[in-house]
């Protein structure tokens, strides 16, 4: 995977963070907010390693 291609995963997963950052908002009850703040720590985490992944593929070839 490219840089650019890196830096639109990035950005697709940011926008998809504002949009349950929007719902959680709207939420009327706790257990609603609840599940879309598992869906936003797992997004976060997906985000987190796809710079560590592309590390990895770094590595390998050299």
């Amino acid at each position: 995977m490219d840089i650019h291609q890196l830096k639109q995963r990035i950005d697709a997963s940011g926008k998809k963070l504002t949009t349950l950052g929007n719902e959680y908002i709207k939420s009327k009850d706790e257990i609603a907010a609840r599940k879309v703040l598992v869906k936003m720590f797992a997004e976060i985490s997906q985000q987190t390693l796809l710079p560590g992944e592309d590390n990895t593929r770094l590595r390998r070839k050299n």
